[in-house]
């Protein structure tokens, strides 16, 4: 595990820095002690790769903006909105059965995806108004299908004051509970599948060891990374690596001056 100093020598020299979202850069949505500075600092090399599943990158964007920190939006790669991307090519004008928010489901017929008819995928995203009709009707249909593409494994990401947010994989053991033992292929877009990597440093036109990952869960952000070959920074909210930390670091004048 790369102590403070090493990881700031490393965020110096990388072509790509990027970031994991909920519990690394902010939590609740609002910026953690450092974030903006190092964000700042990094400028286009900064990239943003969140399970999300909720937003679209226009969402944290202006969240973003609020909080004085101009990020371009091609430099945003959210699961929940790359899942319905890709879902729109590969769909090829077959029906999904979408599990989503309002606003997900609203941007997936805007793109043409056919959400009625017999589904040949089910599709999952964090969907916060899930209820037991939507659990019946998602298992039923993907008992049918036989065929299930989750935006993210997560079972749930940090919320405010310690408290945990329930998130997509939570919901995918709800509906696999109700299985029976039905075989299902499953594809998983987000961490640690290597989807939103690649894509991101297709993005900026990187190789894996000129990138580092910097997030808060091991077995999404680091392993996802490592899998790519993509080095991982563990970031520790008020521990002995945190973003107020790195950004310290970041910006004293020896390093920077040196290697940027």
């Amino acid at each position: 595990m790369m102590d403070l100093g090493d990881g700031a020598a490393r965020l110096a020299r990388s072509r790509a820095v990027l970031f994991d979202w909920d519990g690394c850069l902010s939590n609740g949505g609002r910026l953690l002690p450092g974030a903006r500075e190092l964000l700042q600092a990094l400028g286009a090399r900064a990239f943003i790769l969140s399970n999300n599943s909720t937003s679209q990158p226009r969402d944290l964007v202006r969240l973003l903006a609020d909080q004085h920190v101009r990020f371009d939006i091609d430099r945003v790669f959210l699961a929940g909105h790359q899942t319905l991307c890709r879902q729109a090519i590969t769909a090829m004008g077959q029906s999904i059965h979408l599990v989503a928010s309002p606003a997900m489901t609203a941007f997936a017929a805007a793109m043409g995806i056919g959400l009625s008819g017999e589904p040949r995928t089910v599709v999952l995203l964090r969907d916060t108004s899930f209820t037991f009709d939507k659990l019946e009707a998602a298992a039923n249909a993907l008992r049918r299908c036989g065929k299930l593409v989750v935006a993210n494994p997560d079972l749930t990401h940090p919320g405010v004051d310690g408290a945990v947010v329930p998130e997509t994989g939570a919901l995918q053991a709800a509906i696999a509970a109700c299985l029976d033992g039905a075989p299902v292929d499953i594809e998983v877009i987000g961490k640690p599948g290597p989807f939103l990597f690649e894509t991101a440093l297709a993005r900026a036109g990187v190789a894996p060891h000129e990138a580092v990952m910097l997030g808060d869960n091991p077995t999404t952000d680091g392993l996802g990374a490592r899998a790519v070959g993509v080095p991982f920074i563990q970031i520790e909210p008020g521990g002995a690596v945190d973003m107020a930390g790195l950004a310290a670091r970041l910006l004293d004048p020896p390093i920077r001056s040196g290697t940027v």
